[in-house]
């Protein structure tokens, strides 16, 4: 009996580990990688089984997901034929059918799903198939010769294409369902009416509201019998009625079920310490739903693994994407985003005879979920955004029903990143005021360093912050000695504060009581805020605030900037006080655990942060800048260190440019090799689920800045003064920059002349009439894929909102 031990055990041979193994590597992870596939086969692309592999148009090479060498380049042992028969989370040991055991450090459970067997008389016979697994698919390829009779047992998504794909073999297609429509799932008549049309003028029988009750014939299948006695003569049966999780190795392990699934939270954390589950396995708690899910699509199994993979090396980030549902028949096909049943009303676009068509599913005016047809793959994108975000769309619901209108106009998320800067947090504390008087209230904040306690504020007290930030500030100010001169009252105030420390900030460890047996590692002692912040911040109800709150601060052992995120983590004082914990000055603050420090060290603006954890696109950005960029020549070694902290600490947005050229070239370039391919094809390609993602921008970021203006003769004190007159100003000069910035904003944008403005709108109307994005530039090669290959949209009456009785 053979026992090797890995750090990464990954179960399962499908998309799940093999995107979780990759992703491991990619992200730098040390140690050995094991997968153990039940399958003969390497890992492969189970969805082109129905479709291209059935067909012939794809070779076993085809469908690999990597090449055979790519596992032992990249050192990961993948081992083959090794089911999984026992799981011992005690030992950490998992055993395998042939007698075999592995060791594991960090498991992950991806073992998928088996088809649902058909449990009528005559269900053993030869000539019932499933299609499931490559291995199944070589046999019912062999068998679908043309001419012969086949009965498809199930009309949702699989079944409609094994059917569609059987034939254009040229087999004699039955589909049998006992739904009363076709793509049931769906919950749109009208659209499972239209497919059914499409799918019998293709040569199907579709029968619906019946069953197979017996599969009848001497050994070899010879026909059905259904629930309502009819006889369908038959040489082939396919059973396509669902999955039940391969789960069953797990009995006696305490790993926690869900109906034979294996439940996970929204980390894709089990109830065992260092177990993982993702892909069809798996019950998970969606975010964007609120309520647990199950999903079988290789776009979900894929975008778990790898989320999976990233949390079992210490990332700690949550699974709240929008599922994906791609289903390809003929030359048909559709995307299918979010989750449809829970609908209260529906809103049309275009119209299905024209192969253009989307419909959204709404539910209290938010969107649950988009079909979406022929329609462009940007239009998809920003679906996506506004049902992951959950955007109210009741002032957009006649617009909505125009197939030229473009969402992308509909606002996106408001995010607020604030830096840290001591005592220039005052500034954000205006900018705040005056961005609620303007009503523009953030959805997300990020913060570093006094940005992190000013969003902790913000997000325990969301959309009215600014009565809490200026109490907060003034608990903060210390009164400057009646002086002449302002130089003399800042030098002052800094003498005080370097020497006593802010009351409710930060002491000195040399004041009493004294403690000289620990060794100091750091100057002050930041205790007084932990007791000030826990005033203003009702920790416990960050998690349902409508404000998320993101922190960054630097692990001080791995040197890594790892984020806090209050839709995550039971957020405390500890969290936000260690964002802001700044050496030699402040002493690291422990975490569970774990010493952190500032997060300003590595980075002071934390966008980076926000676009990882809460997706790429579909954000309206207001950085506030606390450092200016420019700044006279330091003429003394008291302003060289204040220039030195600027450096370090001024905004930085990281978009690498020259990967952004990089990228558009990419897109460019397969934009224009999709001009010359078969229009059909093409359709295809464009309406994958992976181009729509890459190719599909969404809704475009847009990055307001506040710059702090650099005042003449600016003391080098300027972080550590918390005098009244300070923090007055600073206060003041936040709230004057963000209304005249915002003012000379609204002036932004194309104007015109009498003579001209009738052009203009000409030019507007042809814009959203070909489906451009507003304030999107194309290249050349974009304007030959805006112009070929998207399907035009149609131009009509929008439909009328129907009723919970009148779905379409």
């Amino acid at each position: 009996m053979a026992s090797e031990r890995f750090d990464f055990l990954l179960l399962g041979g499908g998309l799940a580990s093999a995107t979780a193994a990759e992703t491991l590597r990619r992200e730098g992870a040390i140690g050995t990688i094991g997968i153990l596939s039940a399958e003969e086969f390497p890992p492969y692309h189970r969805p082109r089984l129905s479709k291209q592999y059935l067909i012939g148009t794809s070779t076993d090479v085809d469908i690999l997901v990597h090449p055979v060498d790519y596992y032992r380049q990249q050192n990961i042992s993948l081992v083959l034929g090794a089911e999984v028969t026992a799981v011992d989370p005690a030992s950490r040991t998992v055993r395998t059918d042939d007698g075999d055991s592995f060791e594991y450090g960090k498991l992950l459970i991806a073992t998928g799903a088996a088809p649902r067997r058909l449990d009528v008389s005559g269900a053993d016979k030869e000539g019932v198939f499933y299609l499931r697994r490559k291995v199944d698919c070589d046999v019912v390829r062999k068998a679908a010769q043309p001419g012969r009779k086949v009965v498809v047992l199930g009309a949702s998504f699989l079944g409609m294409e094994i059917a569609l794909s059987l034939i254009e073999l040229g087999l004699e297609v039955t589909m049998l369902d006992i739904a009363t429509r076709v793509l049931p799932h769906l919950e749109a008549p009208a659209i499972s009416t239209f497919f059914q049309g499409y799918a019998e003028g293709k040569g199907a029988t579709i029968l619906l509201d019946d069953t197979a009750v017996e599969v009848i014939g001497d050994g070899h299948v010879a026909g059905v019998r259904t629930q309502k006695g009819r006889e369908i003569p038959c040489d082939m049966v396919i059973v396509s009625v669902g999955v039940m999780p391969a789960t069953s190795f797990l009995d006696g392990s305490g790993i926690l079920l869900e109906h034979g699934f294996v439940a996970v939270d929204d980390r894709l954390r089990t109830n065992t310490e260092d177990v993982f589950a993702a892909g069809d396995v798996t019950s998970f708690y969606d975010p964007v739903f609120r309520r647990r899910r199950h999903i079988e699509h290789w776009d979900n199994a894929v975008r778990q693994g790898r989320l999976a993979a990233r949390n079992m090396i210490g990332r700690r980030l949550r699974y709240d994407e929008v599922s994906y549902f791609y289903c390809e028949m003929g030359e048909l096909g559709f995307d299918m985003l979010g989750i449809p049943e829970n609908a209260e009303d529906w809103i049309s676009r275009g119209d299905l005879k024209d192969g253009s068509y989307a419909l959204f599913y709404l539910r209290d005016d938010v969107p649950q979920a988009a079909f979406s047809m022929g329609r462009p793959s940007s239009e998809i994108r920003v679906a996506e955004g506004l049902i992951r975000y959950r955007v109210n769309l009741e002032r957009y619901r006649d617009q909505l029903g125009d197939p030229a209108y473009l969402l992308e106009t509909i606002p996106a998320q408001k995010v607020l990143v604030l830096q840290g800067g001591g005592a220039l947090g005052a500034f954000e504390c205006g900018v705040v005021h005056a961005l609620e008087e303007e009503h523009i209230f953030p959805d997300i904040v990020a913060g570093v360093s006094i940005g992190a306690l000013n969003g902790a504020i913000i997000a325990g007290n969301p959309r009215h912050s600014t009565e809490a930030l200026q109490s907060f500030w003034n608990d903060l100010t210390v009164v400057a000695p009646p002086l002449p001169f302002a130089e003399m009252r800042r030098a002052a105030v800094g003498a005080q504060i370097l020497a006593f420390g802010v009351p409710k900030f930060f002491k000195p460890r040399w004041m009493p009581p004294f403690d000289f047996l620990a060794p100091w590692t750091g100057y002050y002692d930041t205790s007084p805020m932990r007791r000030l912040i826990a005033q203003y911040v009702d920790f416990s109800s960050l998690k349902s605030s409508p404000v998320r709150l993101l922190v960054g601060a630097v692990n001080v052992t791995t040197a890594q900037l790892e984020v806090f995120d209050s839709y995550i983590d039971d957020l405390t004082p500890d969290h936000v006080l260690a964002s802001g914990s700044l050496p030699p000055g402040f002493s690291w603050t422990v975490v569970d655990g774990t010493a952190y420090w500032d997060g300003g060290i590595v980075s002071n603006s934390p966008l980076d942060l926000v676009l990882d954890r809460c997706g790429p696109d579909g954000k309206r950005i207001y950085i506030v800048d606390l450092f200016a960029g420019d700044a006279p020549l330091p003429t003394n070694m008291i302003e060289v260190l204040a220039r030195r902290d600027e450096v370090v600490y001024s905004e930085r947005v990281r978009s690498d440019l020259r990967i952004r050229e990089m990228t558009d070239a990419y897109r460019s370039m397969i934009n224009i090799i999709l001009s010359g391919i078969d229009q059909v094809e093409r359709a295809k390609i464009m309406r994958h689920p992976r181009f729509i993602q890459l190719m599909g921008d969404g809704f475009t970021n847009e990055i307001t800045r506040f710059q702090r203006p650099r005042r003449p003769g600016e003391a080098s004190s300027r972080d550590y003064d918390f005098s009244d007159e300070s923090i007055r100003r600073l206060q003041a000069e936040g709230y004057d920059l963000v209304k005249q910035t915002l003012v000379k904003t609204s002036k932004a944008g194309v104007s015109a002349t009498p003579k001209a403005s009738s052009a203009l709108e000409e030019i507007k109307h042809a814009e959203a009439a070909a489906g451009t994005a507003a304030g999107r530039s194309l290249s050349g090669a974009d304007a030959v894929l805006q112009t070929i290959a998207q399907a035009a949209p149609v131009l009509g009456t929008p439909r009328k909102r129907k009723s919970k009785k009148e779905s379409p």
